[in-house]
């Protein structure tokens, strides 16, 4: 039996203990980075706040994009977060933000649809999640349809109407070649580039190219890292159908006994294991540098539920921007971090942009 006196000490204890993890709790939940960079402490950034903006001469002339998604721990986003809780640093250093924009603004987004002939989804397949995502999406989103193999093809121009981009899907054909790099370096750089307002890219491939001719993994992936774009890969695996392929298609010969073996050649570009490693690179790295996410499907996963997760993504993300305080040596990495004045949230945001160097 527990005795009066010891009962109250060990609830004096306890109390104790909560208040002293109350007073040590962060009262804001920050993004996370893979980069190592020092962010204020709540007590400094309280006493700069953006008072300290004011007479900072504005060195650049690029407003800086941040696409943010703010979740429960459980995963439930957060839709009422006032301009006001969100702080922005770059570099450690707090910035002033000049634009804000909450879930309700609408987003302009590029489709992308592989059409060469590795693609494991039937036709039909593809076409049906296509038009359920844009179903999905608001009702003064716009979105333009992109079919890509060897030669990328616009369908649909930007447009919130329905039925035009339904008529745009159902034009859809499978072809030869993939000429991915040059695809999304045409969507970013010329359809893309004079847009307003929140955009994104949204790709259904395998990522592995073949016949690009103008861009590449490095200059694509670059030019991502200077947008304000949001990359959702919907990433399938062709490497088993590939081998499989050309297994059947290998030449037979006879040797002098008369027994047939198969003539051994090499891989060819979009063949090898390294073209499929750096698929896989190159969409985590799309997506993680633009705050968007990988949805992984293949010929047995619900095609349109990885589209029905990107649409849920897109109606639940903030955008934040500001113009940088401080001089940027051309070409450097320059790091972001998000704080939002709520505790125990999960916060995801772009972690880096790249300063254009001087052309």
């Amino acid at each position: 039996m527990v005795r009066p006196a010891a009962f109250l000490l060990m609830l004096l204890l306890s109390a104790s203990l909560a208040a002293g993890q109350s007073r040590h709790k962060k009262p804001y939940s920050e993004s996370v980075s893979r980069y190592d960079v020092t962010v204020p402490k709540d007590e400094e950034t309280r006493s700069q706040g953006t008072a300290a903006n004011d007479d900072v001469l504005r060195i650049e002339t690029d407003l800086i994009m941040i696409p943010v998604k703010v979740t429960t721990k459980n995963g439930r986003a957060v839709p009422d977060i006032r301009r006001d809780e969100f702080r922005v640093f770059e570099n450690g250093e707090e910035q002033e933000l000049a634009y804000f924009s909450s879930d309700e603004a609408p987003f302009s987004v590029a489709l992308l649809l592989d059409m060469s002939y590795s693609t494991v989804f039937k036709l039909q397949e593809i076409q049906n999640a296509a038009k359920q995502f844009i179903n999905e999406l608001k009702p003064n989103d716009r979105v333009m349809i992109v079919a890509f193999a060897e030669k990328g093809r616009v369908l649909c121009e930007l447009t919130d109407n329905r039925t035009a981009l339904r008529y745009a899907i159902e034009a859809t054909k499978i072809e030869s070649g993939t000429s991915f790099y040059d695809t999304m370096d045409e969507v970013l750089n010329q359809r893309l580039a004079n847009v307003s307002g929140r955009k994104a890219i949204v790709v259904l491939t395998d990522g592995v190219d073949t016949t690009s001719k103008k861009a590449n993994f490095k200059s694509v992936l670059d030019d991502l890292t200077e947008s304000n774009v949001i990359v959702y890969p919907i990433r399938y695996s062709t490497y088993d159908d590939v081998q499989k392929s050309r297994r059947n298609d290998a030449e037979i010969r006879y040797d002098d006994d008369d027994r047939p073996y198969i003539v051994e050649t090499n891989p060819g570009k979009g063949e090898r294991i390294e073209d499929y490693t750096n698929a896989d690179d190159f969409m985590r790295e799309a997506a993680e540098r633009t705050g968007g996410g990988v949805q992984r499907v293949s010929s047995r996963t619900n095609l349109a539920a990885a589209f029905s997760r990107i649409a849920d993504e897109l109606r639940k993300t903030y955008s934040l921007g500001y113009y940088p305080t401080s001089d940027r040596v051309p070409g450097s990495r320059n790091y972001i971090r998000v704080r939002v004045y709520r505790p125990d949230l999960v916060v995801r945001a772009k972690e880096t942009y790249l300063k254009p160097p001087h052309k």
